[in-house]
């Protein structure tokens, strides 16, 4: 197949068969008119032949900057960045000035002194602002540093390129042809004036006169609905063979992101799932942050690390496969990352996981966190390649970038990465003092996101750029988006180190609305031409705000809405081609079964794990308890500043339990002064964390005194308005275990602690932390609080004649629940006054134990029997503290049914 080339490039191509120097604006241009001479050869039936003089005009100046053996002289971006951050910081920390954003005004004034360098001017004092003062004084402070080390920046380089030529250092070319400039840059401007003079021939290739025959103007909803249009348009082009499709985003930078989602779900709703490039249906001319790609933010991560880890740092850790020993290791990660959650800790020492890594078996992450603990993290100073080299080994070390094989994305962001930045930071050692570890660290972070980075791959037949990448290149079809009049023409946008009237006298970019004016009508121009059918589009509105279109916007367009395919994302495919949805009910699991073990006599499969809370979950949600408890899901952990709540719970009741099994019952508490039983309260405190934290890492030292002191204050305040109030009594059990057949059900139970009252009354009491508390819950049905009357109902020898909630909680501590007789616990309700005993004509407490055991063999026949209906018992309190609102999305469902959406 013959490659078709567009007829504005006929000359140029033939050019460049004889050796003519073409330079293009920018290097998209570039890569395409080398695609294009590469294509015509290939069709000539050339089988090899030599590169054409086609460059980019930022590259041929570096080309020429080579051929004169100065590239040394060169000063790279970041070099250029931190002297003026240092020369800025300096200056105004003499002034006594306090500067917030000193990159965004480095930035600002970078372009000011590249704008003096390109044409040639300098600032007269009189003329200045205050700010454009003190910019003089930077700027003559870089000036003189430059000129000292004569270093050069890229602004400088038409003048030392003409200079050469000029002096007979550089061989003028004998024809010259400029493509792609909109306008010429002051430098390249004066440049071909001294080739024009030294006899070189130069010509400039501009787009045809003869504007698009086929030109609609198109009015979407909003920005969205414009950028679907223009997919949906691509689409229906491709779909007809169209090969060659333009969509020009002035504003491109700003909505790539959605640009990108929006044309892959309807161009390549495929491309989100495939690992190749290569077979890119569309391209973006605009990258985004190196930093943003995957193997790349892994090996930040890796740098920024150190001997204490956030838990956030740690659960991207063990989940990257960048890491040594990823895949290896996967399974075991994924484990070990669901037991730290478990610790409820914020942050970890890399010490303490390599300990608990080793335990579990991951030997690779345990040396790798090892490392870490080992690593270099004094305030000692090196100079950045030092470290730069220091970071490169320490990478290595950890198995980056991972054992699996890399794609060719990853492949690119690595060499990306190497050659943008961590090649370009040992640059600063001429400029920068000896620095720490963990500031050079942030310096390649910094860096790394501020890096542009684009997948080099096939542009394919859908190109998306921006207005200045578009220049010089031509569609078949182009569509033109987001032609509103606050982008085209754009407002000025004045540097504001540099005069106002310096600025408009010399025509500089963005200078005043006069310029944008005409650059905007020349832009125009330039994109009616570069096909033959073109659609102008602009949204009709930004949220509640009316837009207005841009008044360069041709007259003579045809205002109508372009041929557009149907929607083609994969929601509207599976709604459009899916069959028919069947509706089906399925509020029931598989019943647990009979299984055989090989030791002995058949056993029920209903040995699951959950302990009585298995049946508080069925009590409150079916779904919960099946999820829970058969199909052992739940929502992972999530670390909490501090100690989480559930460990402080814990602590509670280790010291409460201590505390008792020395005392025993009441009298011995009575017979302790205030003194002794701080002390007391005190020691079985440090007990209890020392007992807790002897399998798990240990928070710091810092925080375990503060909770020490918290705990030991609740525990007092417990004991004094609560245990000190109540009638002799002596605790009989605390923290027994067994285990009880409850209907078809085996539970395991642990009572907190069984009370033995003077007259020989028995009271179950279970010790809770939380404020959300009710007496009634022992009485509902279903059971939702069924852990106390399971205990009440366990106890075969010696039944409960009360079961009640120790409430241990700072400023509510007291004793709730239900008894048998009225006045037998103080203020605890008894069952004559318990209203939801009078609704179920409960009048004796033999019929309330059987209710309880009732209520309980019920949960357990359910649960058994696979019931797992999302039916909460109360979706304001049920709901509340799930953690499966995502899976049952009972949210939905109460909308559907026109519930409540409380919960």
């Amino acid at each position: 197949m013959v490659s078709v080339v567009p007829n504005i490039y006929h000359d140029l191509l033939e050019n460049l068969r004889r050796g003519t120097l073409v330079l293009t604006a920018n290097r998209r241009l570039f890569r395409y008119l080398r695609d294009l001479y590469d294509r015509q050869m290939l069709d000539s039936g050339a089988a090899a032949w030599k590169p054409p003089s086609l460059f980019s005009y930022e590259a041929w100046l570096q080309r020429c900057l080579a051929e004169l053996g100065e590239q040394w002289r060169l000063v790279n971006p970041l070099q250029l960045q931190y002297l003026w951050e240092r020369q800025i910081e300096e200056s105004s920390r003499a002034a006594g000035l306090d500067l917030l954003q000193v990159p965004r005004t480095a930035e600002r004034a970078i372009q000011a002194y590249r704008l003096l360098n390109e044409y040639e001017l300098s600032l007269d004092p009189a003329d200045l602002t205050d700010d454009q003062q003190v910019f003089l004084g930077w700027y003559q402070q870089i000036r003189n540093l430059a000129a000292a080390s004569r270093w050069l920046d890229k602004s400088q380089l038409p003048g030392r390129i003409r200079e050469a030529f000029r002096n007979g250092e550089l061989t003028p070319p004998g024809h010259l042809v400029l493509v792609g400039f909109d306008q010429l840059p002051p430098g390249l401007a004066k440049l071909q004036q001294t080739l024009v003079e030294s006899g070189c021939l130069c010509e400039e290739v501009t787009p045809g006169e003869d504007p698009a025959h086929d030109l609609v103007r198109f009015e979407a909803r909003d920005r969205t609905g414009e950028v679907e249009a223009a997919a949906c348009w691509a689409r229906a082009l491709l779909d007809q063979g169209a090969s060659a499709i333009g969509i020009v985003v002035p504003d491109l930078t700003r909505r790539r992101q959605e640009i990108e989602r929006i044309f892959r779900a309807e161009i390549d709703p495929m491309g989100a799932v495939r690992l190749s490039d290569e077979e890119a249906v569309f391209s973006l001319s605009l990258g985004g942050p190196l930093g943003d790609q995957g193997v790349v933010h892994a090996g930040l991560e890796i740098l920024q690390a150190g001997p204490i880890l956030s838990f956030d740092q740690v659960s991207f850790l063990l989940r990257t496969p960048y890491l040594g020993k990823a895949r290896s290791e996967a399974d075991r990660r994924s484990r070990f990352e669901v037991r730290l959650r478990g610790y409820n800790q914020p942050r970890f020492t890399t010490r303490s996981l390599a300990r608990l890594a080793e335990k579990d078996g991951l030997t690779d992450f345990a040396r790798i966190m090892q490392l870490w603990a080992d690593q270099d993290q004094g305030d000692g100073k090196k100079a950045p390649g030092s470290w730069c080299e220091y970071f490169a080994n320490f990478l290595k070390e950890t198995g980056w970038p991972g054992e699996r094989t890399l794609a060719s994305r990853e492949y690119q962001a690595i060499k990306s990465w190497q050659e943008n930045v961590l090649e370009q930071v040992p640059r600063l050692d001429a400029l920068q003092r000896p620095m720490t570890r963990q500031r050079v660290a942030s310096l390649i972070q910094r860096l790394s996101y501020e890096t542009e980075f684009q997948v080099e791959a096939p542009t394919g037949p859908v190109q998306v750029v921006g207005l200045l990448e578009s220049t010089g290149l031509t569609f078949e079809h182009l569509w033109v988006m987001g032609l509103e009049e606050r982008i085209l023409p754009a407002p000025p946008s004045p540097n504001p180190f540099l005069p106002y009237g310096l600025q408009v006298a010399h025509d500089m970019p963005h200078a005043s609305a006069a310029r944008e004016l005409v650059y905007g009508e020349q832009v125009m121009a330039r994109l009616l031409c570069a096909a033959e059918h073109v659609v102008l589009s602009y949204p009709r509105f930004d949220g509640d705000t009316e837009l207005q279109p841009s008044p360069l916007l041709p007259s003579d367009a045809a205002v109508g809405s372009p041929v557009m395919a149907a929607r083609h994302d994969l929601l509207h495919q599976l709604a459009d081609r899916g069959p028919a949805l069947e509706m089906i009910t399925d509020v029931r699991g598989p019943a647990l079964e009979m299984i055989t073990d090989v030791r002995g006599p058949a056993l029920e499969a209903s040995r699951v794990e959950g302990g009585t809370g298995l049946l508080k979950d069925q009590a409150h949600c079916p779904f919960r308890a099946f999820v829970h408890h058969r199909l052992h899901g739940r929502a992972l952990d999530a670390a909490t500043p501090g100690l989480s709540a559930m460990i402080r719970g814990d602590l509670v009741h280790i010291a409460l339990e201590k505390i008792w099994q020395q005392l025993q019952d009441q009298r011995n508490l009575v017979a302790l002064n205030d003194a002794e039983r701080r002390l007391l309260v005190s020691e079985k405190v440090a007990a209890a964390l020392t007992v807790f934290f002897s399998g798990r890492p240990e928070p710091s030292a810092t925080l375990l005194k503060l909770e020490k002191e918290r705990i030991a204050a609740l525990v007092e305040e417990w004991l004094e308005t609560v245990e000190l109030q109540r009638e002799p009594f002596r605790v009989a059990g605390t923290e027994a275990q067994h285990t009880e057949q409850l209907g078809p059900l085996e539970i395991r139970l642990k009572v907190d602690r069984i009370d033995e009252l003077a007259d020989g009354y028995r009271i179950i009491i279970d010790y809770k932390t939380g404020s959300q508390l009710k007496a009634d819950d022992l009485v509902s049905v279903p059971l939702v609080e069924p852990q106390l009357p399971i205990y009440a109902v366990a106890q075969d020898q010696h039944q409960a004649d009360g079961i009640v909630f120790a409430q241990v909680r700072k400023g509510a501590c007291r004793l709730l629940g239900i008894v048998k007789e009225k006045g037998l616990l103080g203020k605890v309700g008894d069952l004559g006054g318990n209203k939801r005993c009078q609704d179920l004509a409960i009048t004796e407490w033999s019929q309330l134990l059987v209710f309880w055991q009732n209520q309980i063999r019920q949960l357990a026949e359910a649960f058994v029997a696979g019931q797992a209906a999302v039916a909460p018992f109360d979706p304001n309190a049920s709901c509340r503290y799930c953690d499966l609102p995502g899976l049952c999305r009972i949210q939905e469902s109460l909308l559907i049914v026109g519930a409540d959406d409380d919960c």
